[in-house]
């Protein structure tokens, strides 16, 4: 895991194996936008969120909307933070105990498979991660298990262009799009699946 060079990840050869070293280093770049422009919180702002829902935060890396989604489902609602990245779900726990985060858990993926119960989450949503995905079939069969019958998969565009996205969505046959924003589309499970 260690071997990898940030031009390796950057050029997606082995991206979804992120050496410790280049997680802290995007956990850090993260902090600084989120300190300058508030970035994290904007984006936040348009998944919609509602009081009482259960959520899955899937590909959490450094936690960083683990707070606000905390606070939107309040204590009636419930947020599971999901990565491959054993740093990411140490961050989430720690976030956990220092901020009081009581509906909040951590889970360790293996792969793409977690031990998450089908159609637990009223929203899935995978924030700037997608375009890491070496596999994007079996992602998106993972996410579309997650969710209700009727709830929502919202998926960042990440760093690949919108056509991009839409492409491996359309293509696994599993989503159906619903809505697309500047950031991500919102999806629900198709007919079929």
């Amino acid at each position: 895991m260690g071997k990898n060079t940030i031009k390796e990840i950057l050029s997606g050869k082995n991206r979804e194996s992120i050496p410790n070293v280049a997680f802290r280093a995007m956990s850090l770049m993260m902090k600084l936008m989120d300190t300058l422009v508030q970035y994290s919180r904007k984006n936040f702002e348009t998944l919609g969120l509602k009081p009482g829902q259960t959520v899955i935060d899937y590909g959490c890396g450094p936690a960083r909307y683990i707070e606000f989604a905390s606070q939107a489902v309040g204590k009636a609602g419930r947020v599971i933070a999901v990565d491959i990245h054993p740093l990411a779900i140490a961050n989430v726990k720690e976030k956990i105990e220092k901020q009081h985060l009581s509906n909040v858990e951590a889970v360790l993926a293996e792969k793409y498979t977690t031990s998450i119960s089908a159609e637990t989450a009223d929203i899935v949503y995978a924030l700037d991660m997608f375009h890491m995905i070496a596999q994007p079939n079996e992602f998106l069969e993972e996410l579309s298990r997650l969710a209700k019958r009727d709830g929502t998969i919202i998926i960042e565009d990440g760093h690949q262009p919108r056509k991009n996205t839409i492409e491996k969505i359309e293509k696994s046959g599993l989503l159906k799009i619903v809505q697309e924003t500047k950031t991500h589309v919102k999806c629900q499970k198709s007919v079929e699946s």
